[in-house]
Parts: structure tokens; C-alpha cells; sequence
């Protein structure tokens, strides 16, 4: 499954989308089922993977819906024409170059990211971001390079650095394999201001990484009081069922919901103007849309920390004045890094398959719906209308 991206394609698409659903998946649209013939490896150092299951992340809907802002900093990067759709995957070594020597064949791996990584290029000096083993932030991943990863997640085969798999332990099935990437995710997140005793965290967004982020923040401080905001009912009890002490339901809360939860005061002003002084030590926005940061920022005390962990490819209006009048910290969070638990120092790929497989991390009940690849249409939908499928993850299954 590829995306052949032009700015005809994407304008096209977009403005018929506003009228006709069926417009991503025309033959104007830049999604494409297509057979390609299986490339040679590039390079000794390369291998090629068979898929065997890809769960659907919400960023393949956000290029598939073609969901980005054309005026956005991410945009002004360079860019593949062709993208491969498809990275929450789980497979099987089925060709290895002659100078690899981590993988081998018949080793289930799953993709760690992009490629386009220091690693992955087969760089010697590492830049910054790679040499503390948060990849996805290279210097370096925009530089025109000569050989390019084909294929994805969303299809039978692909071929990739070596550097880019990690290896899936044996004790660890294939339907909890696919979670790793957004563990890691989750994990990073939580890394990035980790709970401290007693604080009194708010989660944005019960979702995939919303589920996993709670039980991250649990393990990393059982003592935290954790509250969750969903879209539905059903999202709620899973969302307790995983650690959350409270939630909040949309449309159900707001100021004063918060100031109860929280002990805050708050102050009315005029036309609606509504301001907390106290609220949450810590609030994660996994959703990340200009009403929940809006909302994350006016609901944190003074001195705390809001981590914007989901992603929105578009200009938003914010009122950023909390930043400076409350001195709140904002700050993003991205990928995966390399972390310290218990003494040990593990990449969050790592340490998200040691937690699934002992256990420490449920996963079971997030695995919602699986799909044939061609039908691939219906899959969409699912992920998309939670309400109607009580859709968490949904994934392809491609093992024939």
C-alpha cells in the first residue's frame, strides 16, 4: 500500500473529501494498492522482512485523510513522492545481507522507524540526537541518500537497513509484538516529565498510546493520582480497568470539574474567560488539537508541565499567555529514546517488549479488529468511527 503524493493529488483529494468519503480511496486520490516486483537488497548491510501482522497507527490516517496543513514546519522538509505506508509491524527475517549480524533468518523483528537515521545510513559519526539514541530526531534524516527502504507495514514484503529492526523475543506473540513502536512512544512520553509522589496527573485522549501512557505512568509512580479524559463510555472502564483512579467524559467536564478534582480556585471573567490558579502537577495531551493544548495549558498550576504528546499536522490559535503568567512548561515529545529503569539502561523498544512480556503491561484488550489487506477500506473505517466499532487498535493480518 503506497500514498503517490503530488500537490494536484493532495488538493484534489482534499476538496472532494469534503463532500464524498470514497474520495481517498479514488482513482484521483493518492492511495494506491499496488504490486510491485520484490527489489534486490541495496547493500550487504540491508535485509528483507516478511510481514506478518501491522496494526494501524493514527499516523497512516492523518496521510491517508491526507490530514496536514500545507504552511506547517514538518512540510517544509524534503519529502519521498512515494510513501509506504505502515510501520507498527511484526515479521519474518527472509533475507539478510552478507554483512549483517544481528538478524538472521526466520527472526521475528519489528521495524524500529524511518531509516533515514545516522544508523541507518551507515554513518560513523552519529549526530547528537542519534548518539543518545533518540533516532527519530537525526540531524542528518532529510539528506538526499542513494538507496531508500521499499515497502511497509501494509504489505507482504519490504526490505530495510538492518539497523532498523529490533528482534521480537520468542516469548512474546505476535498480536502484543505490534504494540512495541507505540509502548515506546507511551514511554518515551512519560520519561519526558515523569510523575513524581502524590502529583495529580491528567491523560488527554483515551486512545492506543493514551491506554499505554496510563500504565507507563502507573508502573513509573504507583503513588500518582491519575486521571483520564475519554470520548466515550466504554473507553472509561477500560481506561480504570488500566489505572486510571477517574474520568472524565467529553462534554462532561471542564473548569469547575477541574477545580473540584483538583482543589483550584477559579476566577470567571468576562465573555466566558475562565482561569484555574492551582490544577494538574502534570498534564499529558495525547490528543493534541487546539481545544485540548488550549485547555491543558489554562488547567495546569503554576510551575507544572504539560507534554504535548499527540499530533496535529495543522496552525493552531493557542493562548500561550499560561506559559509565562504560570510558568507552566510545555514541552513535545516524539519517538523514542534510550531510558534507565531499575538500574538498566534500555532503548524503549526494549524495555516495552520486557514489560509486555512479563506482564507489567496489558495489551490483550487493545487489539480490537484484524483484516485481509484488501480489505482495506473497511479497516480504515474501523479505526476511524470509534464509536460505531468500539475500535482500539485495528490491524492487518498478512500472514497467508
Amino acid at each position: 500500500m503506497v500514498l503517490d503524493l503530488s500537490v494536484a493529488k493532495v488538493v484534489w483529494t482534499r476538496t472532494l473529501g469534503r463532500f464524498w468519503s470514497g474520495a481517498y480511496y479514488a482513482p484521483t486520490s493518492p492511495l494506491r494498492l499496488v504490486d510491485i516486483s520484490d527489489p534486490p537488497l541495496p547493500s550487504s548491510d540491508w535485509v528483507r522482512v516478511r510481514n506478518r501482522l501491522c496494526g494501524i497507527c493514527g499516523s497512516d490516517l492523518h496521510q491517508l485523510f491526507v490530514d496536514a496543513g500545507l504552511d506547517v514546519a514538518p512540510v517544509a522538509l524534503p519529502s519521498h513522492q512515494r510513501t509506504y505506508l505502515g510501520h507498527e509491524m511484526v515479521g519474518d527475517v527472509v533475507e539478510v545481507g552478507g554483512a549483517v549480524t544481528d538478524h538472521r533468518l526466520g527472526d521475528r523483528v519489528v521495524r524500529w522507524g524511518r531509516a533515514d537515521d545516522c544508523l541507518a545510513r551507515g554513518r560513523s559519526e552519529l549526530c547528537p540526537a542519534c548518539a543518545r539514541g533518540h533516532r527519530v530526531l537525526c540531524q542528518v534524516a532529510s539528506e538526499p541518500r542513494n538507496d531508500h527502504p521499499v515497502g511497509g507495514g501494509f504489505g507482504d514484503t519490504f526490505i530495510t537497513p538492518a539497523s532498523s529492526l529490533v528482534p521480537v523475543p520468542d516469548g512474546l506473540p505476535d498480536e502484543l509484538a505490534i504494540f512495541t513502536e507505540p509502548l515506546a512512544v507511551a514511554t518515551h512520553a512519560a520519561w519526558r516529565c515523569p510523575p513524581k509522589e502524590e502529583d495529580q496527573v491528567l491523560v488527554l485522549g483515551c486512545g492506543t498510546i493514551g491506554y499505554l501512557l496510563i500504565q507507563v505512568l502507573r508502573l513509573l509512580q504507583p503513588s500518582c493520582e491519575i486521571t483520564a479524559v475519554a470520548q466515550f463510555s466504554w473507553q472509561a472502564e477500560l481506561a480504570r480497568a488500566l489505572g486510571a483512579e477517574r474520568v472524565l467524559l467529553v462534554g462532561q467536564y471542564g473548569h469547575s470539574e477541574v477545580a473540584q478534582i483538583t482543589g483550584a480556585s477559579l476566577h470567571q471573567g468576562r465573555v466566558g474567560n475562565q482561569m484555574l490558579l492551582g490544577g494538574f502537577d502534570l498534564i499529558y495531551d495525547v490528543v493534541g488539537i487546539e481545544v485540548t493544548l488550549n485547555n491543558a495549558l489554562r488547567w495546569t498550576r503554576a510551575g507544572g508541565t504539560v507534554v504535548l504528546v499527540g499530533v496535529n499536522l495543522h496552525r493552531m490559535k493557542l493562548d500561550v499567555t499560561p506559559v509565562w503568567y504560570q510558568e507552566v512548561d510545555l514541552i513535545g515529545a516524539v519517538g523514542h529514546d534510550v531510558v534507565t529503569w531499575e538500574g538498566e539502561e534500555f532503548s524503549n523498544f526494549e524495555l516495552a517488549m520486557r514489560w509486555m512480556e512479563t506482564g507489567q503491561i496489558r495489551c490483550e484488550e487493545l487489539l480490537t479488529h484484524r483484516y485481509p489487506l484488501d480489505a482495506y477500506r473497511q479497516a480504515f473505517a474501523t479505526a476511524v468511527d470509534k464509536h460505531k466499532y468500539r475500535s482500539i487498535k485495528v490491524a492487518f493480518d498478512l500472514v497467508r
